[in-house]
């Protein structure tokens, strides 16, 4: 099961976001197999957050872009040790659970890792026993790796000493003794005593055989610790290097990542590591994933659904790096490639939340009332309460629907919802040219075209020396060549055209006169139908 993203165009209007929701619970309902999030690509417009609020629905998150995270890839089943775990134990889950690395955690924070490199550098060193100088262990350390008896001495006393193997003439072993050393072996009835008079720490009695009596008694006048093991002495020399706690032997230098870091970044520093993996953390430190240089061969693309858009430059950045599945729009068709065959969904509607309702009821799903009103508002403010000249049948047949679905009256929904866009306390005329703010390639040229729809369009044209200003920097800024803002009074039907840059070809293309910077242009309501389908055509000319 995979998350798929559905989100409408950059800088979202009300449909754009409505639609997202809309679209995500109808896949979510027809398509059990994966789960839809619906997202958005910009701050929430103030009819939008009323109407979310007046219907009792959470808005979708908000996402910068689509490229692929490390989360994308990565294993997100973290198997995990403490600090105190042993190698053996350590080896023992790695072969169960089939990975190849276990982070070592303390106090919830990963701290390191420990891999078959580290275990195969313990297990399979060839030249000798190692010993305890460097890395000292307990009794009980030591016991429990070994799976043996602690018979004489204390389990929290510390071995330090070296490791050897009685396999030699008692005399001899003895000469080789020093003092504090843990020394293997087995029913060799003269070693025994003889090493734990000689200063052995520890006796380690393989082979399931029970240290003699006499060895016994030497060790609990001395304080020595006597193991008795089931393990052969072959085997309990290879444990013997196991028994390092995880703590002690783990690699720190091991890259750490988050799962929202790009998977670009995050294969940069793996690649120029000599890791094959890296610990994937959350902003606490806790452990969230491993990623593999496996993973990042690959690879995985983020899955998306766009709704009321299918351009690049009005779609979420590193869109390019994503596989487009579905495709629900009402505008023309525009660049977005894809790399097979997709359900592509246009009408030549008035609104993409009217397809998005036409499509809940053609597959027969549940469509609750907050939802409906949520939908409705979609339908209103895309069309201009039905008024704008992109209206359809099938919109005004779908606002009686959700209206009747939703328990309200469409037309009272559609002035309260206008009335909420023009009741923000402080005017911000940044916000007020960039949140419905689309882009478009008129010829050779670059035109932005904002909207701004009001119930009362003096109440923003108060401000007509700022949003000019904005505009302006906008042009310098994003190399526009012209940029228009319609202010459209949705009592009135109409639309007061602001305009800075290349003006001619708006005067042009609208049949206007931009002398003194806009014009009122009497029942003008649609952007892409009024606006910049005639910018097109003028630029062709």
């Amino acid at each position: 099961m995979s998350q798929i993203l559905v989100f409408g165009h950059r800088n979202p209007d009300n449909d754009s976001i409505c639609s997202a929701v809309g679209y995500a619970h109808l896949k979510n309902a027809t398509d059990p197999g994966d789960v839809y999030l619906p997202a958005r690509l910009g701050p929430v417009p103030p009819e939008t957050e009323w109407v979310f609020a007046r219907f009792g629905l959470m808005l979708p998150d908000e996402i910068r872009h689509v490229r692929t995270r490390v989360s994308d890839v990565m294993t997100h089943e973290v198997v995990s040790v403490g600090t105190g775990c042993d190698m053996l134990e350590a080896g023992a889950l790695m072969r169960e659970r089939g990975v190849r690395a276990l982070p070592v955690v303390a106090e919830g924070t990963v701290r390191g890792i420990v891999n078959e490199r580290i275990l195969a550098e313990r297990y399979l060193d060839d030249t000798a026993v190692l010993g305890f100088g460097a890395m000292p262990v307990t009794v009980g350390q030591l016991a429990h790796t070994l799976g043996a008896r602690v018979l004489a001495g204390a389990a929290d006393a510390t071995l330090s000493g070296g490791v050897l193997i009685a396999a030699m003439e008692p005399e001899t072993i003895r000469a080789r003794i020093s003092p504090g050393d843990t020394l293997i072996v087995g029913d060799r009835v003269r070693t025994q005593p003889m090493a734990l008079e000689a200063g052995v720490a520890c006796l380690i009695v393989t082979g399931g055989f029970q240290p003699e009596p006499a060895a016994l008694e030497i060790a609990r006048g001395t304080g020595a610790a006597v193991l008795a093991t089931p393990n052969d002495t072959y085997a309990t020399a290879r444990l013997i290097n196991l028994s390092r706690r995880c703590g002690e032997v783990m690699d720190t230098s091991v890259p750490f990542v988050q799962p929202g870091t790009l998977l670009t970044e995050a294969a940069e520093d793996l690649f120029a590591s000599p890791h094959r993996e890296a610990v994937v953390v959350d902003e606490r430190g806790a452990p969230a994933g491993i990623l593999t240089r496996t993973d990042l061969a690959r690879g995985t693309r983020r899955r998306v659904v766009l709704v009321d858009h299918n351009e690049y430059a009005q779609s979420a950045p590193g869109l390019e790096e994503a596989a487009v599945v579905e495709i629900v729009d009402h505008h023309r068709v525009g660049d977005v490639q894809t790399s097979g065959p997709v359900m592509f969904l246009n009408l030549p509607v008035g609104s993409t939340a009217t397809i998005v309702a036409m499509r809940f009821r053609e597959l027969g799903a549940v469509l609750t009332p907050q939802l409906a009103g949520v939908l409705l508002s979609g339908v209103l403010s895309d069309t201009v309460l039905l008024k704008s000249p992109t209206t359809t049948d099938d919109d005004r047949r779908t606002a009686a629907w959700l209206g009747g679905a939703a328990h309200v009256e469409p037309m009272e929904l559609g002035m309260e919802m206008f009335r909420a866009r023009s009741a923000v306390a402080v005017f911000d005329a940044r916000r007020t040219v960039t949140a419905d703010l689309k882009e478009y390639h008129v010829g050779e040229s670059r035109v932005a075209v904002g909207q701004v729809e009001t119930v009362d369009a003096a109440d923003v044209l108060a401000h007509r020396a700022e949003l000019l200003a904005v505009m302006e920097g906008l042009a310098e800024d994003r190399g526009y060549d012209l940029v228009l803002l319609m202010v459209t009074d949705v009592v009135r039907e109409g639309s007061e055209i602001l305009a800075v840059g290349r003006t001619k070809l708006a005067e042009r293309a609208l049949g206007v006169t931009l002398a003194e910077g806009s014009a009122w242009m009497p029942g003008v309501l649609s952007r892409k139908k009024q606006v910049a389908s005639r910018l097109a055509e003028a630029a062709s000319r």
